[in-house]
């Protein structure tokens, strides 16, 4: 009898948003409101966070030098008490705002410019705020006939505004002109209801590996993600069910290099993960406050030129990497002979990818190199092997293993390298 353990090898944390190496954050990637206090006084409360945006800003970039290309300023929204909580390089954190400025803000978006822009969802209107010199100050407002639950930019600084109220997306160019609204009310499919969290891409955005071009919403009470052309036109939804969730609160969105869409879900405690066609990849993490959990998720930004992730929780936030994962499904059929050689390997993986897969005997020596640099884009895929080495003869009787590789092909997460182990057998008559 030939036994097959089939063992899968992975260089990268089981999280497809995975934890930073400790080199790199010293083991801090998770803040919450007591350390926030630290830094910010006693007095300082942290209640009702929302959006969350970061940005590498010109004015803090040295040109001469590529060693400060990942460090960015990250703008979050604090909306219990109507401030912005920002940092100032690496280290400084500082707020901005209160109460009497701001009334339950929303989402938050930032560019290079140090140009800010807040949902003031109860004031119905988006301000304009500028950063710079290490302080942020007030320079406009656009008033809306609804109430706006959040913002983002294109790649010409075009804005885009949901209005929650009037079920509608408003674009304003940077002068403040309006240059196109879409959005018919209603659940239908199509039509947008109370549109909450909104992210954009376009062809000429930098870092858009597929030059996609669209625009992601959720709305219709948290239950619903629709994908539109960055003109307005309806292409793709995806509802709570087709996720086999019961129930949801998809909040706010966040689009990466691959165009692969991030939602947070603050109900089920999960980031969802859809690739740039809004074909579902995964769901990760569950309640809690430990490695690979979540507490109450809100916003979410993605530095999309390396792939570093921030997430604002109920009583915190997160920063984590994008990270390539994967698993055996199975093997199929799980028994075969010598009259019949042959089975199938079925592999998932979360992120684009390059995959080497190599069949090793009991003396650790490879027998076959069954994929040499494979690349493939997220989801499930087949590997068939017909039994023969490399050559070309039937395999001897014994154990053999499936040694598989998969490595990230963009941004930090290819500097992950951690060994992860994993099996399915399959048996060979």
């Amino acid at each position: 009898m030939l036994l097959l353990l089939f063992v899968l090898f992975l260089d990268y944390s089981p999280q497809t948003l995975a934890v930073p190496p400790f080199k790199h954050t010293l083991g801090f990637y998770r803040s919450s409101k007591y350390y926030l206090q630290l830094f910010l006084g006693p007095g300082y409360s942290y209640h009702d966070p929302q959006g969350i945006a970061a940005v590498k800003l010109r004015e803090l970039d040295d040109p001469k030098t590529k060693k400060d290309d990942d460090e960015l300023s990250v703008f979050a929204v604090n909306s219990g008490v109507g401030q912005i909580v920002y940092n100032i390089g690496l280290m400084d954190v500082n707020v901005y705002g209160s109460p009497k400025m701001f009334s339950e803000p929303k989402g938050i978006a930032a560019n290079e410019a140090g140009l800010i822009v807040l949902a003031d969802y109860g004031n119905k209107r988006v301000v304009k705020l500028q950063y710079r010199d290490g302080r942020v100050f007030e320079v406009g407002e656009i008033q809306l006939p609804g109430r706006p639950f959040d913002v983002c930019f294109d790649s010409k600084n075009n804005l885009y505004v949901t209005d929650y109220d009037n079920s509608k997306v408003y674009v304003y160019n940077p002068n403040d002109s309006s240059v196109l609204s879409f959005g018919m009310e209603g659940r239908a499919v199509g039509e947008l209801y109370h549109p909450m969290g909104i992210e954009v891409i376009d062809a000429d955005a930098p870092h858009n590996h597929y030059k996609d071009d669209f625009v992601v919403i959720t709305d219709n009470g948290g239950l619903r993600i629709t994908k539109f052309s960055a003109h307005g036109r309806f292409i793709s939804s995806v509802n709570n069910f087709d996720l086999g969730l019961t129930d949801a609160n998809f909040l706010y969105v966040a689009i990466d290099y691959f165009g692969s869409i991030y939602v947070t879900d603050e109900m089920n405690n999960q980031v969802h993960k859809f690739d740039h066609d809004l074909k579902y990849i995964i769901s990760v993490g569950r309640a809690g406050t430990s490695q690979g959990e979540f507490f109450s998720p809100r916003g979410i930004s993605i530095w999309r030129r390396y792939g570093q992730v921030f997430i604002s929780e109920k009583e915190g936030g997160q920063y984590l990497w994008i990270a390539v994962d994967g698993f055996v499904v199975g093997c199929f059929p799980s028994e075969f002979t010598e009259e019949r050689p042959g089975t199938t390997l079925a592999i998932y993986t979360t992120e684009e990818a390059k995959i080497n897969i190599t069949i090793v005997n009991q003396l650790g020596e490879v027998v076959r190199d069954l994929i040499v640099g494979l690349r493939r884009s997220p989801g499930e895929y087949l590997v068939v092997w017909d039994g023969l080495d490399n050559d070309n003869n039937l395999v001897l009787p014994g154990e053999y293993e499936f040694h598989i590789k998969v490595k990230s092909l963009h941004g930090h997460a290819t500097r992950l390298h951690k060994l992860i182990k994993a099996g399915v057998k399959c048996v060979v008559l």
